[in-house]
């Protein structure tokens, strides 16, 4: 949805709807208001049966329809009460709240939510997770698709033979969905199809440990043998004694020898590939197993440990007090007994027929909708956002702006356009909006560009005739070009640098066939160029092969682009160079983190990553899960100078890379901050379709208190693009790495 001038938002949301008065907007939004804050905090921490298995999308459109109306205070309370009764006992809303006593005791057989991190829906992806106490697991636990680990050995010598995989198997499914099994394929030449079987016809359904086995030939023309092990629905999959074996045709079986097949190694190995569709998987070992010290399971992400539960005991008596507005004040249970929870409240089915009512997303985007889709944007970062002292924004006095603009927004891209905005006030690189109903795939201009000396200038150019390396732009489709990237910016998440690279990529991406107009100037002559966008990828800089020998001992490694295949052969030739320069001037392929341990001269146990466990509404939390990578040397040791080259493109993963870097004194870092924002990313769906990501956990550096959010990585030597430099063609940043590592020692 890309617009061509972005600051018309202005001028659309200061038009109110005919017939409708500024009256009916001050009161739609404070009735919303109160709505939506007693939303949030019964949706994720009222832990009866009912409220776990409402529709909550459905119910905030219905929500929203039922108490915008309401004519005064009074009105709105008894319209809550009749929204918020069917979920259950003990939810009070009132002008007035009695005092009551909460005991201070910790009970285990209360029903209660647990959080790791931002579990809020089964989109959320990542190592989050969320739970009820004494609930059975996964009730919103899935697999989105299929989960796969897989191997490879050569058929050459194998080609006319019967293989077999075996290995022992169980499996906990829920509701009698979902199943495990192994895997074998026999690939052929030409991509011809050969033997293949996934146990389709016989899934593992089985909690007890057992032998399993696929067996089959090999052709005589095969390349090549896969296998694995794979898990597909609501199921944590168990695997141990894994073997692959080769008949002589006399009823005799020899082992092919395959790695880590007992899984005793250390979870990071990586001898298993992971593949498959489904995302929100963990691969972890546990113990006891049927042979050797552990075993290896596929679950979703969000099923919590039980160790990790009992970290977070409920409280008996446990609420909630919230001010709603408009005089209203509400009181939630957050802490039930068995027979509480199990309650069946008046008016549950009644709720249940009329939330069946509610039609799905579509592309009208009704006020309702619009305003559903604003309470819950606004309550899922209230609750799970884990940078809200770093950020400093009051989010409870947004929430009214907010609603207002939602409520004067006119479709559904005016709706996208106010959803980026409440996601750019959070402050986060990873704060991104997606339409869900848009299948459309963008496409980018034959340029790239870059903000260089505070202009917009051309970094890269697959048309240098009409548009130059070094060329500022100065209009874009009529307006100041100046203009133009302020209003990108303001409608990105994060800090100055990240939203400077995204606003300078937005106006590169659009629709298919778009045509831009652009007027450049260069060497103080402008031209006027129209660019069409309909480039699959979008271009890259211009900098050396991704893998190459600058200088006699002197080699540069772009990680952003060289896969680890490429560097595992040169490893040695890499240790013995007098230098290496590293680029992380983007988002790094698998060698990035692989290439550390061959950096590092002790073995590490930082604790970088934190993910809060949540007991209470507002983020309220017990303690932390600490993590961190636990690298070891390996070698060959890089015994040269080196040097690491960043700037505002290196996000996340980068950044953690570059954390290594920066706290282990692996090189020197040239060039300039980092985006400052790392941590997986969390994911939730808004009523009309759209869907929100946004960082669910804390990421510090390797002391585990530093805060880099907004902040990033900081270069030892400061080092920026220029704009003659571009017009002489130069990499400055690279340069400079250049003279450093190639100087005499002192």
């Amino acid at each position: 949805m890309h617009r061509r001038f972005l600051a018309t938002l202005l001028l659309v949301l200061v038009a109110v709807s005919a017939g409708q008065s500024t009256q009916d907007l001050d009161r739609d939004v404070m009735n919303v208001a109160a709505f939506a804050r007693l939303y949030g905090v019964v949706r994720y921490f009222y832990p009866s049966d009912t409220a776990a298995a409402i529709d909550w999308n459905r119910f905030a459109v219905y929500g929203v329809k039922r108490s915008r109306v309401a004519t005064d205070p009074a009105s709105l309370e008894t319209e809550l009460r009749r929204l918020f009764a069917p979920m259950g006992l003990g939810i009070e809303i009132g002008l007035t709240l009695p005092p009551i006593a909460v005991s201070q005791g910790y009970r285990p057989d209360l029903v209660a939510w647990r959080y790791l991190g931002a579990g809020l829906s089964r989109q959320s992806g990542g190592p989050y997770g969320s739970e009820r106490t004494n609930r059975p697991a996964f009730l919103n636990t899935s697999f989105n698709g299929v989960a796969m680990l897989a191997q490879n050995v050569s058929a050459e010598h194998l080609r006319g033979k019967t293989i077999r995989l075996s290995g022992q198997v169980r499996s906990d499914v829920q509701n009698g969905s979902g199943n495990a099994a192994l895997w074998l394929r026999v690939d052929r030449l030409n991509q011809a199809t050969g033997f293949s079987d996934y146990m389709s016809d016989r899934p593992v359904q089985d909690s007890t440990w057992r032998e399993y086995s696929v067996e089959g030939s090999v052709a005589s023309d095969a390349t090549n043998i896969a296998f694995g092990m794979m898990a597909v629905g609501r199921v944590a999959a168990d695997f141990d004694k894994l073997e692959l074996a080769a008949s002589d045709g006399h009823g005799a079986w020899a082992r092919i020898p395959i790695k880590d097949a007992d899984f005793e190694a250390a979870e990071t190995s990586t001898s298993w590939l992971r593949t498959g569709s489904a995302s929100n998987v963990v691969v972890t070992r546990h113990a006891p197993a049927p042979e050797g010290r552990q075993y290896l399971r596929l679950a979703p992400a969000s099923q919590l440990s039980k160790a990790e539960l009992q970290d977070m005991p409920p409280r008996a008596g446990a609420y909630a007090d919230l001010d709603l507005g408009r005089g209203l004040k509400g009181r939630v249970p957050i802490a039930l007994t068995d027979q509480e929870a199990r309650e069946e409240a008046t008016g549950r089915e009644q709720l249940r027929s009329s939330l069946a009512a509610i039609a799905g997303p579509d592309a009208q985007a009704d006020v309702d909708v619009r305003l559903a889709d604003t309470v819950v944007a606004w309550n899922g970062f209230r609750h799970f956002y884990p940078y809200w002292s770093d950020v400093g924004v009051d989010w409870n006095a947004r929430l009214g702006p907010l609603l207002e603009m939602a409520w004067k927004a006119r479709g559904r891209d005016q709706e996208a356009e106010v959803l980026r905005l409440l996601v750019a006030e959070v402050h986060d690189g990873h704060g991104r909006v997606i339409d869900n109903l848009d299948s459309g795939r963008p496409s980018f201009l034959p340029i790239r560009l870059a903000l260089i000396e505070g202009r917009p200038v051309v970094s890269a150019s697959g048309v240098p005739e009409e548009a130059p390396i070094g060329s500022m732009v100065t209009m874009i489709d009529g307006v100041p070009a100046s203009e133009r990237i302020a209003a990108e910016m303001r409608l990105m998440s994060g800090s100055r640098q990240w939203r400077e690279v995204r606003a300078a990529d937005a106006i590169v991406t659009g629709p298919s066939g778009s045509v831009v107009t652009m007027v450049l100037e260069n060497r103080s002559r402008s031209r006027l160029i129209h660019l069409r966008r309909e480039s699959a990828a979008p271009l890259l800089d211009v900098r050396p092969a991704a893998l190459v020998e600058l200088a006699p001992r002197t080699w540069y490694l772009d990680l952003t682009r060289v896969q680890w295949s490429e560097v595992a052969p040169r490893l040695a030739t890499l240790a013995d160079a007098a230098a290496v320069v590293f680029d992380v001037r983007g988002y790094p392929n698998d060698a990035g983190a692989r290439v550390l341990p061959y950096l590092l001269d002790r073995p590490e146990d930082d604790r970088w990553m934190h993910i809060p466990k949540i007991v209470e509404p507002f983020g309220q939390m017990t303690k932390w899960m600490d993590l961190g990578w636990a690298l070891k040397p390996t070698t060959p040791h890089f015994s040269g100078k080196r040097a690491f080259l960043t700037d505002g493109r290196a996000i996340s993963y980068a950044e953690s890379v570059m954390g290594y870097v920066a706290d282990h004194k692996l090189g020197t870092i040239i060039g300039s901050p980092t985006a400052g924002t790392n941590g997986n990313v969390a994911t939730f769906v808004l009523p009309g379709g759209f869907a929100i990501s946004f960082t669910g956990m804390r990421v510090t550096a390797h002391d585990g208190r530093t805060s880099r959010h907004l902040r990033g990585i900081q270069p030892d030597i400061l080092v920026t693009p220029t704009i003659a430099g571009m017009l002489s063609g130069r990499d400055e940043v690279l340069e400079h790495a250049l003279t450093l590592v190639q100087a005499p020692r002192p």
